[in-house]
């Protein structure tokens, strides 16, 4: 293993950030854009930004500003381009990896408060055009009301996430077999350096805003990518096309108990791979016992190590039941090589578990057993499954060192073509802080040893990434930040550039 990276962040600015104009004329500048009741520097307004519930040290932002348009953003980038003033864009703050943290101070240009528009659902091409600051909450009950043959994805978040932010970041998906949530935009407006807003994929046809040209993003130079997992350090994304997907009539759900990483590794892959279950997640046992509010859940000897759900769905009952009977033949064949698999209902093991189980289910949802503690963070990852077992055997036992809870969230992506592999932890920051910096430091060097590619990665995870991963990715992506932001104005100090 190697050294303990330092995770702890630099204090203080790096730059002069009103070295150009004072910060009581940007204050008034900014007024002048949103309007006075939208803009603050005082303490008791800016506190709420300076920290998330990670292990990073808390960043205390200069001013911020609430927007209500793309146009009033375009006019807020405007004044802080002029005169060389980080800008961050911020929603609902709801990530774990400190990505809304101020690096160098500036402004923070919270869009979840006022831009929260469902702008158009298309319901032929299947597709919303939706504002940052529509959360998975309101979305979903956006479309229960007015598109009720229509569907979303979810992730394991609260119902008060950013949909756009999700997307935009690649986030997961309890429908992963469509890939993460970055495969589901069609196209994005968003304000670049200068102020001027431009719009991706097949929208781009049109000169003027329409409704029903965002139906895709290819054939074309596909520039959505360029905004895509770049926590925005090339622009702010004002507005995001979303696929939809029809709700089908008919639908089940399969629940798996094992004993064994090798088991679970290699059912989760082949489950991906019939193509049936349109999501495959597994959990450690101890998360199973989270959910019936044990505080401090361990697991005895002889018990099951892992938990499996299959969710299945079908156009017919005749499609629904070939698929599950597909699944349970690939499963009777896994068992002849895994004897301890045990596989039942999902329904018929909520019954006997009791309702709060149906958190991980019926998404979203506020997972109350993530936020036990004040403190939360993981390292995250989509991961080669051919590496799961190793992966699992080793990050657990790292668990059992440091003498910390685990919580393992494992999805089969894109029909078993990768996977996700998130080990997430809750703590109490008053006591375990330092221990928890540890931990992460010593997760990841265990998943780069296994070629995991990092998920909405810190500033301290990219900085090891400098060390150890092709030094001309990082060269190019200085390029693009450098052509895209030639003042450094978004988001600086992010991803370590």
């Amino acid at each position: 293993m190697t050294d303990v990276i330092n995770m702890k962040k630099e204090s203080g600015k790096k730059r002069n950030v009103f070295e150009n104009m004072p910060k009581e004329k940007v204050v008034e500048e900014l007024e002048k854009i949103v309007g006075k009741e939208y803009v603050s520097d005082k303490p008791h307004d800016l506190y709420p930004y300076s920290y998330d519930m990670t292990e990073a040290d808390p960043l205390m932002p200069d001013i911020i500003v609430i927007p209500g348009t793309t146009e009033e953003i375009s006019e807020i980038v405007k004044l802080c381009n002029g005169n060389k003033i980080p800008i961050v864009p911020y929603v609902t703050g709801n990530n774990v990896g400190a990505l809304t943290l101020p690096e160098q101070g500036g402004i923070i240009c919270d869009m979840g408060k006022r831009m929260k528009k469902v702008i158009a659902v298309n319901e032929s091409m299947r597709y919303a055009i939706i504002e940052p600051g529509v959360t998975f909450g309101e979305f979903r009950k956006y479309l229960d009301d007015n598109h009720p043959d229509l569907k979303y994805a979810y992730p394991l978040a609260p119902p008060y996430a950013s949909v756009t932010m999700n997307a935009i970041l690649a986030g997961e998906t309890n429908i992963p077999i469509h890939g993460t949530m970055a495969d589901w935009i069609n196209g994005l407006e968003v304000v670049l350096n200068n102020g001027d807003i431009v719009r991706t994929g097949s929208c781009f046809i049109s000169k003027e805003f329409k409704e029903d040209n965002w139906f895709y993003r290819q054939s074309i130079p596909d520039l959505t990518g360029l905004f895509i997992c770049w926590q925005g350090l090339t622009g702010i994304v004002t507005k995001c096309a979303v696929q939809l997907w029809p709700k089908l009539k008919y639908n089940t759900a399969l629940a798996v108990i094992m004993y064994g990483s090798e088991a679970c590794a290699e059912l989760q892959h082949e489950m991906g791979r019939t193509g049936c279950c349109y999501d495959i997640s597994a959990i450690n046992v101890e998360i199973v016992k989270m959910l019936f509010d044990k505080v401090n859940p361990k697991k005895f000897a002889n018990e099951p190590d892992w938990a499996m759900l299959l969710s299945i769905e079908g156009q017919t009952k005749e499609i629904l039941e070939a698929k599950v009977k597909h699944v349970k033949d690939v499963f009777k064949k896994l068992k002849e090589k895994h004897p301890r698999i045990f596989l039942t209902s999902y329904y018929t093991f909520a019954d006997l578990m009791g309702p709060t189980i149906n958190q991980v289910y019926d998404l979203p949802n506020m997972i109350s057993l993530m936020y036990r503690y004040n403190g939360i963070t993981w390292v995250g990852s989509y991961a080669n499954p051919d590496n799961f077992a190793p992966l699992m055997d080793e990050c657990m036992d790292l668990y059992k060192i440091h003498e910390m809870e685990p919580f393992f969230y494992m999805k089969s992506m894109k029909s078993g073509h990768y996977s996700l592999f998130r080990v997430i932890t809750r703590y109490d920051k008053n006591k375990d802080l330092e221990k928890v910096k540890i931990l992460q430091s010593e997760l990841l060097e265990v998943l780069l040893d296994y070629d995991c590619v990092p998920d909405k990665i810190p500033v301290w995870v990219a900085k090891r990434l400098r060390d150890k991963c092709d030094p001309n990715w990082f060269k190019l992506l200085e390029r693009v930040k450098k052509a895209m932001d030639p003042n450094n104005i978004f988001n600086p100090g992010k991803m370590d550039l």
